[in-house]
């Protein structure tokens, strides 16, 4: 068995006489008064470490103050629990502890038929305030929390009520009476990624966040706050503040608001790159917004800065590179190595809805900044990817059309011309060709399906000596017409060759 040295060197005792009659002391200083009293206490080593629990033997002596002769002794067994125990003290079979109210006692306390610990204990003979003293001599006090200055003896007065609890308001100094209202020895113990260390008599409790026993997901736990923030997380140092992340196929982190925002990111950095808000993905989607409401926009970005530089947008690149930057005017910039710098799907509507309020301006401006030939401004294409539409950096434009317009120009501008040229008309294809009636010939037909029925033939002579022929053309109907003399060509010498132009109604 591990010896008992001291009983009082880490011990708090508290003291409730349960049976003495109260009447009898306020008699007068000879009066006496039978019954019992409680003793609470912790049993340690030396070294303040609580003794094995179990079953112990207590011999309890109460002794009139300066005599070594105890006037009751009392030995029962109890139980320990981390050193702590609790006893009753006044019965002894048929002996019953007797006090005068005029006489103040001591009480002393043998472990396992172990030397009686010393210093004894003081009893007070006042009812109202039945005291448990601890020894002037004491080195610490364990097992409760006690004030006492450091380097000195702990003589702290510990008061118990009727009821058997510490009265708080009696007591001379600081002491931890309950925990979340529990009472008696209480271990404090954590669990999953909660920590519990312990300094002198301060318990720190920590939160890693980390391992295999962390935080029981799902949580959910509504906060009702009046104004103020329902969660804050900071970090002074350069690493994160918060990271979620999630290694399934649901959302890492999903933020929900009917009012207000969700979400409030700010940041008071100045330097260039501190983000307000940084997300990062290495598969899948980073950022996912959606509405359901026909009128709330998916994101909205906001930048209250005057700076003429102040950015609402900024992406970089894993290079670093600016890719798309948009300024708090609106301005947007995009700079791309690939061929298609910009591409805009939509399944309905209009994917690009370009609108200036200058008249000065242009609604949507194209510029391309490269000196080769091939360099376009614009390129259109179909369905099937075929172009339509190519306007070269020079300005030159080429339509192609499998429709019967390829081009439709109108105006409503009465008067006006709905296509205005300038620099002359130059018209190559199907619709302009040559011909040639034979010497000794009259008449030649030409086939060209983009001949009508009520389309207009222009034919120009080219032989200079054939320039004093009259021709006449006459349309077939839709895909041929002939072109004709009408006076002989016996004066000449050659073939008269022709130039045609068909405009279609």
């Amino acid at each position: 068995m591990k010896k008992i040295t001291t009983f009082f060197c880490s011990i708090a005792v508290f003291l409730l006489f349960a049976g003495l009659n109260s009447s009898s002391f306020a008699q007068s200083n000879n009066a006496t008064a039978s019954g019992q009293f409680s003793v609470q206490g912790m049993l340690t080593s030396n070294t303040g470490t609580p003794i094995t629990d179990g079953q112990h033997s207590i011999t309890a002596n109460v002794y009139a103050n300066g005599s070594a002769t105890p006037v009751f002794t009392q030995t029962q067994n109890v139980t320990t629990v981390n050193g702590m125990f609790t006893a009753m003290i006044g019965s002894n079979g048929g002996s019953n502890l007797n006090v005068h109210a005029g006489t103040d006692y001591q009480l002393g306390i043998s472990v396992d038929n172990g030397t009686e610990l010393s210093p004894k204990l003081s009893l007070a003979s006042s009812l109202n305030s039945l005291t448990a003293n601890l020894a002037a001599n004491a080195d610490s006090v364990g097992g409760f929390a006690v004030s006492a200055n450091a380097g000195t003896k702990a003589n702290t007065l510990l008061v118990l009520n009727n009821s058997g609890k510490i009265d708080s308001s009696l007591l001379s100094g600081s002491i931890v009476s309950s925990v979340n209202g529990m009472t008696g020895p209480i271990n404090i113990q954590g669990g999953g990624n909660l920590g519990v260390t312990t300094t002198g008599n301060t318990v720190n409790l920590s939160f890693t966040g980390s391992g295999s026993g962390g935080l029981n997901l799902p949580f959910s736990q509504t906060l009702n706050l009046a104004s103020g923030t329902g969660l804050s997380i900071s970090n002074t140092l350069g690493g994160s503040a918060a990271t979620f992340t999630n290694t399934g196929v649901g959302a890492a982190l999903n933020a929900t608001a009917t009012t207000g925002s969700a979400i409030t990111a700010s940041t008071t950095g100045s330097a260039n790159g501190a983000a307000t808000l940084d997300l990062s993905n290495t598969g899948g989607v980073a950022l996912n917004a959606i509405s359901t409401s026909g009128t709330g926009a998916v994101m909205t970005l906001k930048n209250l800065s005057s700076s003429a530089s102040a950015q609402l947008i900024s992406a970089a690149n894993s290079a670093g590179t600016p890719v798309l930057d948009v300024l708090a005017n609106g301005q947007t910039t995009i700079n791309s190595s690939v061929s298609n710098a910009l591409s805009v799907t939509s399944s309905g509507g209009t994917a690009i809805n370009a609108t200036a309020n200058t008249s000065s301006d242009a609604a949507l401006k194209v510029q391309n900044l490269s000196t080769g030939s091939g360099a376009n401004l614009m390129t259109a294409l179909n369905s099937t990817g075929t172009a339509v539409l190519t306007v070269a950096g020079n300005g030159q434009t080429t339509i192609n059309s499998t429709v019967g317009n390829a081009l439709n120009v109108s105006t409503t501008a009465s008067g006006e011309a709905a296509l205005a040229l300038n620099g002359g008309l130059k018209i190559t294809g199907g619709a302009a060709g040559t011909g040639t009636i034979a010497l000794g010939q009259l008449q030649t037909t030409i086939t060209n399906a983009l001949v009508k029925s009520n389309s207009i033939i222009l034919v120009t002579v080219n032989a200079a000596g054939a320039a004093a022929v009259p021709l006449q053309v006459a349309s077939q109907g839709n895909g041929s017409f002939v072109v004709s003399a009408i006076t002989s060509l016996a004066g000449l010498t050659g073939a008269v060759n022709f130039s045609y132009l068909i405009i279609s109604q």
